[in-house]
């Protein structure tokens, strides 16, 4: 497993974009960056975001091979570094038409993680190429290790993903659908 840094953020984005640009149900990456003819594109800002405030407020891990990616959110205090990114993922990525829907979504997460004292594990993805050969599964069990003092939480939105999360000790605690879309919510103690 490795520690990822600022020098791995143009694979992570692209394994990332990769994992997710074939998705086309409606999730939480969706709700966010659409359907569109700019799909791809959104989909780097998003994942570039991500990756940075993982950098910033969290951690990032792949796996050796470099072809799976697991992001961690420790927490998130107020930086000026912090409010840029999330300007510039207002005006290139969720459009300032949508500020008002990704902020009830927020909302809803946040009534799921009242908790401060947990690990979030924000995203998760692995070169289609590599699904199903268990190279997520290894790099989720080496991350498990390397948090087994903290309690993680997780939301998804698929089923298969549920399954799958369960496979490694996460229970379900709480499943809405206020947001046209499940929502499980999950956590590993």
């Amino acid at each position: 497993m490795i520690d990822a840094s600022k020098t791995h953020e143009k694979i992570i984005v692209e394994i990332l974009t990769e994992s997710f640009e074939n998705v086309m149900i409606d999730n939480s990456i969706n709700f966010i960056v659409g359907f569109g003819k700019n799909r791809k594109k959104k989909l780097k800002g998003l994942f570039t975001y991500q990756f940075r405030m993982a950098l910033m407020f969290g951690k990032a891990f792949t796996n050796n091979d470099i072809n799976s990616v697991i992001l961690f959110i420790h927490s998130k205090k107020f930086t000026f570094k912090r409010l840029l990114l999330e300007i510039q993922l207002a005006f290139n990525v969720i459009g300032i038409m949508n500020i008002l829907k990704v902020l009830k979504r927020e909302k809803v997460l946040r009534m799921n993680h009242s908790s401060s004292d947990y690990i979030h594990l924000w995203l998760m993805g692995t070169r289609p190429s590599q699904q199903g050969k268990g190279t997520g599964t290894a790099l989720l069990r080496e991350t498990l290790e390397y948090y087994k003092e903290k309690t993680i939480i997780l939301e998804t939105t698929a089923r298969e993903n549920v399954i799958f999360y369960q496979k490694s000790g996460f229970e379900l605690f709480e499943e809405n659908h206020v947001l046209n879309y499940p929502l499980y919510f999950m956590r590993h103690v």
